[in-house]
């Protein structure tokens, strides 16, 4: 008679969840339709654009001097990293602002229903840079940081940096006259 009872109430404390979280989902959809891109642009917080640029395009771009063990001068040693990114303080930032800027092609979607292929690549992409920074803090909590961080730091700071070349992308073509703006932003 009991185990009979477990079933509906099992199955409406199921429901009730759901209904809870269909909620909560419905009011973020609300708030991101209403947020204006002026809001969103002043949620992003500084990060070093030009060191990014160099880490970025030392890992995406190699050549075969990088891959020479013989040709120290070529490559970032993992000092030039760790100043160039500004430490796992810059990893960080990187992350926090990825969410914004998921949430500025999000922003292109209100008018342009194509901008949800960029919108997906860039949250991909930030859940890449949340990967490797849950790598650099558990390596910080083990005593690793020094060996692991220039590996997961250069991974993270390509991922960011694509993004933002996506974005700025979007941009260039959906709205060409908040692209200076958003440059400058970045």
């Amino acid at each position: 008679m009991g185990s009979s009872l477990l079933i509906p109430a099992a199955a409406a404390t199921l429901l009730a969840i759901l209904t809870v979280l269909w909620g909560q989902f419905k009011k973020t959809q609300r708030e991101r339709m209403t947020v204006t891109w002026e809001q969103l642009v002043a949620q992003l917080a500084p990060v070093g654009h030009v060191g990014l640029e160099e880490v970025a395009t030392d890992f995406l771009a190699p050549t075969s001097q990088l891959a020479d063990p013989r040709c120290e001068d070529v490559r970032l040693a993992p000092r030039d990293i760790w100043d160039l990114v500004g430490g796992v303080d810059g990893i960080e930032t990187m992350e926090r602002n990825a969410r914004v800027l998921v949430e500025l092609a999000g922003y292109v979607q209100r008018w342009n229903q194509e901008a949800i292929v960029v919108a997906e690549q860039l949250r991909l992409d930030a859940q890449e840079i949340q990967t490797y920074l849950a790598k650099i803090r558990r390596a910080k909590k083990r005593g690793t940081l020094t060996t692991w961080f220039p590996i997961y730091a250069q991974r993270a700071t390509a991922a960011y940096y694509l993004m933002t070349q996506r974005l700025l992308a979007l941009y260039e073509v959906s709205h060409a006259g908040l692209f200076p703006a958003l440059k400058a932003a970045l």
